[in-house]
């Protein structure tokens, strides 16, 4: 199953990964996930109370150029304050790959901040490339994830979905 349904969180264009999603200024320690940290400062900048009002599964939303400065801590701290997955007008491939490795999806999606308002129910199957405001039931197609791309999601990241594909080829 490649479906993700969520309650959308909508940000608007030129949300920089280290001063919009995290304050890269501020994290503790670089060389480590602060993960209590990170979450504490995901989009806080931007939606002071989002640390605490952000619940699993929802899904951001957002505009052109979105997580510029493509820090991997950004990335995890979306993944780790519940956020299932982004659906980005436009994105920096460099920021999509890094969220990958943490397990998170980013999908850059032409149009989706037309179709998508704050609160509304999101669901997108990352395998087929499509997405529908469960509310308005306007939908939107997108590039779909390769097999590749969903394995490591599914597995919740680069390093478990290598340790994964390590083991069976060592069951073979």
């Amino acid at each position: 199953m490649t479906l993700i349904t969520g309650r959308a969180w909508k940000f608007g264009d030129n949300i920089s990964a280290d001063d919009g999603i995290i304050q890269y200024s501020k994290v503790p320690d670089l060389g480590t996930f602060d993960i209590p940290a990170l979450k504490a400062m995901c989009f806080a900048t931007i939606v002071p109370d989002f640390p605490r009002r952000v619940q699993e599964g929802d899904i951001v939303v957002a505009g052109r150029n979105f997580g510029h400065h493509s820090h991997p801590h950004a990335a995890v701290a979306m993944k780790e304050s519940g956020i299932a997955a982004a659906l980005v007008e436009s994105c920096d491939s460099a920021f999509i790959r890094k969220a990958l490795n943490a397990g998170l999806p980013v999908i850059p999606c032409p149009g989706i901040t037309s179709i998508i308002e704050e609160g509304d129910t999101v669901e997108t199957d990352l395998a087929h490339g499509a997405v529908r405001n469960l509310r308005t039931r306007k939908t939107l197609s997108y590039r779909p994830l390769a097999p590749r791309m969903i394995e490591v999601w599914r597995a919740g990241g680069l390093a478990p979905a290598l340790r994964a594909r390590l083991a069976g080829e060592a069951l073979r």
